[in-house]
């Protein structure tokens, strides 16, 4: 199964081709910097060379990218080993279903007190991060939140936990469809659920434990789904129609159509459902707040812009992953300041700011209606954004 999913691994990282070339060179840099990766030795030309493909339209081949999927592991198994959250109760069925299930009813106790408990429940923590979210997801997630390696394996624990990865990706992987409509919803699915590991690394404290997360999340998140229908606005509406009718044209099956688009059809879900839990204020009228905030000033637009930005270089990768949190993290931080019922202060800001709304709403339109949308206009947008929200 291991060997399957690692080739499952190697066809989803060969589809991005020419496209995802600048982020594996810099998986590339990185594993260099730490040790783990002698590019003479395994053959992997300069960065000048390789960059050099995508203009011709060319991507890494297999071989490169199995170099790089067996190194992205090792990496990130010696980080997690030596992670805080490694000794999670809650974590283990991860070293018990590394052996038969005859051996898991005959030998239980000793499998709990094995002495490489640590080291094999990190190989499949590791193993399952990279082979289902790719090789880049652990370098892209850490270096655009700030965070360590452990920290983003113990926050990709808790997300598949969230949203019953397990089950979506058991679906695809049973689904009647070609392999390459089922790689496509794989990716599809992976790209839903970074949206809220990347949140959780942002919301949660450091030593964050994935069983405590789950914990304490679960009961906002399953509100915020069930009510999602009519929390829905304008722009997240249309987003998720157009990913629908994407799913729709592959043919895939209604029901993992319908759970991928609910993927990003909560993004945000985890910030909204941290900071209900924190000030005790009811998620489904935080969000209701929230939503109204961002529709006024069109900020749900410039985060969908920057959520699907394609960056140039790793700079401009980083700054848009950046935007596109700041659009939401700066409408949860104006709710977290003010005391209250959240409907009425947004009503009552929106109404008391009318003139400067309305000027920001136009840089806005500007930006929306622009030929080609750039990074330094969606960074314009948030600097003026945090502005107006901090009044």
């Amino acid at each position: 199964e291991d060997n399957r999913l690692q080739t499952l691994a190697l066809s989803i990282a060969e589809r991005g081709g020419p496209q995802d070339l600048p982020q594996l060179v810099r998986v590339i840099e990185l594993l260099e910097e730490s040790g783990r990766l002698n590019r003479t030795v395994e053959g992997l030309e300069s960065n000048e060379e390789l960059l050099r493909r995508a203009q011709e339209h060319r991507g890494l081949t297999r071989p490169e990218l199995a170099i790089l999927l067996s190194t992205a592991k090792m990496r990130l198994q010696s980080a997690i080993e030596i992670a805080p959250f490694v000794d999670d109760e809650t974590l283990t069925p991860e070293l018990c279903n590394a052996f038969p299930k005859k051996m898991q009813e005959q030998h239980g106790d000793a499998i709990l007190q094995h002495r490489l408990r640590t080291e094999i429940i990190a190989t499949k923590i590791a193993n399952r991060f990279v082979n289902r979210l790719g090789i880049v997801a652990p370098f892209s997630l850490t270096e655009e939140e700030g965070a360590a390696f452990g920290q983003a394996a113990a926050a990709f624990v808790a997300a598949e936990r969230l949203f019953d990865m397990h089950d979506l990706w058991a679906d695809i992987d049973s689904a009647d469809v070609s392999e390459q409509v089922r790689i496509a919803l794989f990716e599809r699915a992976s790209t839903g659920l970074q949206l809220h590991i990347a949140d959780l690394l942002r919301c949660s404290p450091s030593d964050m434990r994935p069983g405590a997360m789950v914990e304490k999340l679960r009961p906002g998140l399953e509100k915020l789904n069930q009510s999602i229908d009519r929390l829905l606005r304008t722009e997240a509406r249309a987003e998720a129609g157009g990913l629908r009718a994407q799913l729709d044209a592959l043919n895939a099956p209604a029901t993992i159509t319908e759970r991928i688009v609910r993927l990003f059809e909560l993004n945000g879900a985890i910030g909204l459902a941290l900071l209900g839990k924190k000030i005790g204020v009811d998620e489904v009228v935080l969000t209701t707040a929230y939503t109204k905030l961002g529709e006024a000033l069109g900020l749900d637009w410039a985060q969908n812009a920057a959520n699907h930005f394609q960056a140039r270089d790793q700079w401009e990768r980083l700054l848009t992953a950046g935007l596109a949190r700041d659009f939401e993290q700066l409408r949860l931080e104006f709710l977290e300041r003010r005391k209250g019922d959240p409907k009425e202060i947004v009503d009552k800001w929106v109404a008391s700011h009318g003139p400067r709304i309305d000027q920001f709403r136009r840089t806005v339109d500007r930006a929306r209606t622009a030929s080609v949308t750039t990074a330094p206009m969606l960074a314009q947008i948030a600097t003026q954004a945090r502005v107006l929200l901090g009044r």
